[in-house]
Parts: structure tokens; C-alpha cells; sequence
């Protein structure tokens, strides 16, 4: 952990004084994504020489601009390869704030630790559209969402400091579901559905695929809860009262094969033995 005296001595090494006084201020109360007025605050100096001040660090890059007035101090630490792995869920919060948002996907399944790998790259999904963004090793990626379908959202710690939003555990399970191809597939969400098995909310969970109104969703689920063993007779019979009679494919990523499975109207184009053999790596 550097003290200001020891972040002034290494920005020293490469800036001017005003250019050094300005990110040791900022890093040092853990200031690492400021706006301009921050930084105006800092300096004490006008405006313009402000703008001035961070245009030239964002030219030398010791800064990154993620959006209009809104700047990302680069890491003593990152290195060349410029990874900075704590920050990028904050990074995603500010890529987006103040318009409406939640991390989601494979971003969700990092965040309730229900992965077994680490990914490079960030799902926000938003109302807003916006292309993807590289940013200190990762890749931020905006999914699309309509305005009526951001709930099932809670806020959690990022880091000591800050806070971000994603989707609760429940709606993290519905989401891979919809989009397994935003997850890793649908082998990839099985694993975390086994590993937070004993956390999940069965009840709540039958509740938000109604509310979901996707019957692939409902399919999928109702096949994976089957294949493990979880949940109830009566979230078995909740989610049978949904069913259509056509067939969903289990992971829309992988070939379309495998045998019909009519209890739950899915084509299991990944065998059950398979989805239990995953759980045991």
C-alpha cells in the first residue's frame, strides 16, 4: 500500500510537479476513477487549466478516459500488462452511472462465485446501447435490456469502498439460462447451480422464471434441477404447470442432436451424465 509521500516519489520519477501532485492526491484517498471537478479541486486552478492538466495525462497515458468527465487513474502496479483485476467491476459502474444498470451473465456468476475460472471480460446490461470498451485487460461488454426487466438487482461490494450492482443469485440462474452462450454454456451455469445449491432460493427462483415469461428458461431449468436432484416436488410441479409442447434445445451453442427428454420438453444435446460428471472437477 503506497502512502501519498511514496506516490508522489514515483510519479515524480516520470511527471512534472503538478502532474505528480495531482494523481498522488487522488490514488492516495483511493481516488482511482475521479471526475473533473475532483480533479479541479485538487489544483486548485482554473477550469481550462484543468482540462488541460488531464488531457496531458490521458496523452502520456497515465490516465483513461472511460466517459466524458470521467477519468481512470492506471495503476502503479498494472504494469505493462495493464491488469488490474479489483477494479473492473467498479470500472463497469462508472462506464454506465447514472443510467440504469446491473452486472450480469458471466460478470453475475464471477461475483456469487460461481465460477471455477477467471474471465476477461465484463457484462453490463443496460437500456442503453453502447459498443464494447478495452480497458486495463478487460473487455466491457453492454447487453442490451428493456427498461421492464431490471429487477431481480441487489448491491454488493466491489471492493472495501465501493459498491456495484448485479443480478441477485436468482436472477443471475435465469439469465445464463436465456443467454448460456453469455456464460460459457449451459455447462457453465450447471456448475453454478450445483455450487450455490445450497444457497439458492428454490421458491424465488420458480418465481422469477414465471416472471421471466421465457418457457426455453423454464425447460432448461426445470431439466437441470431434475438432473441434480435439487429443489422440491412442489418447484418440480410449478414449473411443469408452465410447460410447452415444443422442444428447447439444452445449450443453443452446441449441435442440434441428442435424445428428447419429455418430461421437461428439452433436447438434451449435452447428456445428464455429463452435466453430473462437471460437478465432480
Amino acid at each position: 500500500m503506497y502512502t501519498k509521500d511514496d506516490l508522489m516519489d514515483e510519479y515524480s520519477k516520470a511527471l512534472g510537479e503538478v502532474e505528480a501532485r495531482l494523481l498522488a492526491s487522488l490514488a492516495s484517498q483511493n481516488k482511482l476513477i475521479f471526475t473533473i471537478k475532483e480533479a479541479q479541486a485538487v489544483t486548485g486552478s482554473p477550469m481550462p487549466a484543468v482540462h488541460s492538466l488531464v488531457s496531458g495525462l490521458v496523452n502520456k497515458k497515465w490516465l483513461i478516459r472511460l466517459v466524458q468527465g470521467k477519468y481512470l487513474i492506471i495503476p502503479l502496479e498494472a504494469g505493462e500488462a495493464g491488469e488490474h483485476t479489483e477494479n473492473w467491476f467498479v470500472i463497469a459502474k462508472n462506464l454506465i452511472e447514472p443510467k440504469p444498470y446491473y452486472l450480469s451473465h458471466y460478470s453475475a456468476l464471477d461475483i456469487h462465485e460461481m465460477l471455477t475460472q477467471p474471465v476477461l471480460t465484463v457484462y453490463i446490461s443496460t437500456p442503453i446501447r453502447r459498443i464494447p470498451k478495452s480497458i486495463l485487460g478487460a473487455t466491457f461488454k453492454f447487453i442490451f435490456t428493456k427498461p421492464k426487466d431490471l429487477w431481480g438487482i441487489e448491491d454488493v461490494w466491489a471492493t472495501s469502498s465501493q459498491q456495484v450492482k448485479v443480478s441477485d443469485l436468482e436472477r443471475t440462474i435465469i439469465d445464463c439460462l436465456d443467454r448460456p452462450d453469455l456464460c460459457g454454456g449451459i455447462s457453465e451455469a450447471a456448475k453454478g447451480i450445483w455450487k450455490k445449491r445450497n444457497d439458492i432460493d428454490y421458491s424465488k427462483l420458480v418465481d422469477y422464471t414465471k416472471r421471466y415469461g421465457k418457457k426455453s428458461v423454464i425447460k432448461r431449468l426445470g431439466f437441470l434441477l431434475e438432473t441434480y436432484s435439487l429443489g422440491d416436488e412442489e418447484t418440480s410441479q410449478n414449473l411443469k404447470q408452465e410447460l410447452t409442447s415444443s422442444y428447447t434445445l439444452l445449450d443453443p451453442s452446441f449441435p442440434v442432436s441428442g435424445k428428447y427428454k419429455s418430461a421437461w420438453r428439452v433436447r438434451a444435446n449435452i447428456e445428464p451424465e455429463e452435466l453430473i460428471e462437471i460437478t465432480k472437477t
